[in-house]
């Protein structure tokens, strides 16, 4: 890596924990970068997958593994590079991942509606400020982690999720597709004319990570084939559900972190990109743990949040069809199970409230996720409304002048059929 030296986050910080369990916060001036080294796990070698397509079951807990072929093994110890110091030299376009120092005062994790109404705006500018070409954003899915074994529930059923210990890609180009066809229904045809991109958006919560960090691998040290496609299927009736990416060692990986991350740093990352040009298409990632010597006594186990977003760049005129000038229509997947109490045309008074729809994560969970934003569509039509009431204005105007011009051409054409013969016209 380059090292043009531009300070990254300032540490975190050191923190004490007590007895009590309170967490007492001391600054620190700064900390050096701190490579670490760790065994990551991989798909297994296995010559069943040279002719069977991997598979996973969704919910993948242990009473359905039995139903799953991903057989996972322990590669040998790599090094993690720490990215601290380094966050100038990191693109997603060159690496597929990018850190951003965006601190925030949002607290309320558990709850599905703050997330919806004060959260995901904050990515959106996070989103804009730092990615190019963010013509239009659609936030689909979030989720927290943390390390119970099988997630959990808050009472607004937002659902919790444990660390995915799988290098991995949440998507394959199959499933992307798919997933913007799904989600944007009418407007696909000409969002695929441009560029789209399926971009994760990760922080801890709460606190710094101290046990179980993200780990991303360089999507410019990817060769062909080192992802296989993994269909992932419905435990309970068997029916498709999508494609996730595994992957098997080799020797090559160029992996990174961020030590000591804090809440204020977030981590993007792609998981598609429709555009051949740039050098990272997607970026492997996977939860991975410290090793036991860095962790202070008595640390609190990770928590962390994840969104993730469609980023849409519109395709040039000259290569599309005429921009739609209405906004998506409400979108219903099918086959897809709604929450009870789910009501089609509910708007929440935010302009970033999403309706629920239920998801499946890297993991296989069938968990709660957030689909975009029906207020916005009805404030844009409204918009689209008054435009048009204006536009209809002027065309009336414009009708009533045309009609008096009309009237005096033919007054004149009744003057000129009425004069005498002698008159030369």
């Amino acid at each position: 890596m380059s090292k043009p030296h531009r300070d990254g986050p300032k540490a975190a910080a050191r923190t004490e924990f007590q007895g009590s369990g309170k967490i007492v916060i001391e600054p620190i001036v700064s900390v050096k970068p701190q490579d670490t080294e760790v065994t990551l796990q991989y798909l297994a070698k296995d010559s069943l997958y040279d002719h069977i397509k991997p598979l996973q079951v969704t919910p993948n807990f242990a009473s359905t593994a039995h139903l799953s072929n991903v057989r996972l093994t322990p590669g040998p110890s790599e090094v993690l590079h720490d990215v601290r110091d380094h966050f100038a030299d990191l693109s997603l376009d060159t690496h597929g991942f990018q850190y951003v120092h965006a601190p925030t005062g949002f607290s309320t994790w558990t709850s599905q509606s703050d997330l919806t109404s004060s959260y995901l705006p904050e990515l959106e500018h996070v989103l804009r400020d730092n990615v190019s070409g963010c013509d239009e954003i659609l936030f689909y899915d979030l989720r927290t982690r943390h390390a119970l074994p099988l997630g959990s529930r808050t009472a607004e059923g937002l659902s919790s999720n444990p660390f995915a210990r799988q290098v991995h890609t949440d998507n394959t180009p199959s499933s992307a597709l798919e997933k913007i066809q799904q989600l944007t229904d009418m407007k696909a045809e000409f969002l695929l004319r441009g560029r789209c991109r399926l971009i994760n958006l990760w922080r801890p919560i709460k606190h710094p990570v101290y046990d179980c960090g993200l780990a991303v691998a360089s999507g410019a040290s990817l060769r062909e084939g080192d992802v296989r496609e993994c269909e992932r299927r419905r435990a309970d009736t068997g029916a498709y559900w999508d494609t996730m990416g595994v992957v098997q060692y080799r020797p090559g990986f160029e992996w990174f972190y961020l030590s000591n991350h804090s809440p204020d740093d977030v981590i993007l990352f792609k998981n598609y990109d429709s555009d051949d040009s740039v050098a990272a298409k997607i970026c492997l990632h996977t939860a991975f743990d410290l090793p036991l010597e860095s962790i202070p006594p008595n640390a609190p186990q990770r928590e962390s949040i994840e969104v993730r977003a469609l980023v849409f760049t519109f395709p040039p005129s000259s290569l599309s069809i005429t921009r739609p000038s209405l906004p998506l229509l409400p979108f219903s997947k099918p086959n897809l199970k709604l929450d009870a109490g789910y009501e089609p045309d509910q708007v929440v008074s935010s302009s970033h409230s999403l309706a629920l729809r239920n998801d499946i994560d890297e993991g296989s969970e069938i968990k709660d996720a957030e689909l975009l934003l029906r207020k916005r569509r009805i404030r844009d039509l409204e918009q689209t409304v008054r435009e048009l009431a204006r536009e209809r204005g002027a065309l009336k105007a414009q009708c009533a002048v045309q009609a008096g011009r009309i009237g005096e051409l033919e007054t004149l054409a009744d003057t000129a059929g009425a004069a005498p013969e002698w008159i030369e016209l």
